[in-house]
């Protein structure tokens, strides 16, 4: 039992090590706690307006993270040249989340864990500010269509009609 109770001792270190935590500290206002796990992590790159490579406090990589719930314009992929607004959304996400900086990500029950590219389907806290909230706030990035029963869906579309009926961002310039 002792032996047991040492390993599951073990795990727990390791894990908080990581920067998983049980817990929301920090949780940005109006986050509904109930939305799932939380996990401290560190911005490695930002790859586009909607997408983060990260890695665990011990610095450990653990690949990309897709913001849930929005869907920001998409960078050049040549030939393909880069969607209207790519370039601003990416910069802004850039602002939000510095490389280096920690940030929190929290799963959401009702959404796959992944995506089809293997990207970790995350909510993106950083400095008690909803990372995808206010890229739709600001016009960079638009609700996610075929996300459904997202915990975050309400808020995220008044942010978004809200961005539209200013002609905010991308609803102004494309």
């Amino acid at each position: 039992m002792k032996a047991l109770i040492g390993l599951a001792a073990a795990a727990i270190a390791a894990l908080t090590a990581g920067g998983i935590t049980a817990t929301l500290p920090g949780t940005p206002k109006g986050a509904d706690p109930s939305e799932g796990k939380a996990t401290q992590v560190r911005v490695t790159a930002v790859v586009d307006g909607d997408t983060l490579r990260v890695e665990d406090l011990a610095g450990r990589p653990l690949g990309r993270v897709r913001l849930l719930g929005i869907d920001a314009p998409e960078v050049a992929h040549p030939p393909t040249p880069a969607e209207c607004y790519a370039d601003q959304a990416t910069d802004l996400l850039e602002d939000l989340t510095p490389v280096g900086s920690t940030v929190q990500l929290v799963t959401d029950s009702g959404q796959p864990d992944r995506d089809q590219y293997d990207r970790l389907l995350r909510y993106v806290d950083h400095d008690d500010v909803d990372v995808a909230h206010e890229l739709l706030a600001r016009g960079a990035a638009r609700c996610y269509e075929a996300t459904q029963d997202l915990t975050r869906a309400d808020p995220y579309a008044t942010a978004t009609d809200d961005a539209q009926d200013a002609a905010s961002g991308l609803w102004g310039t494309c």
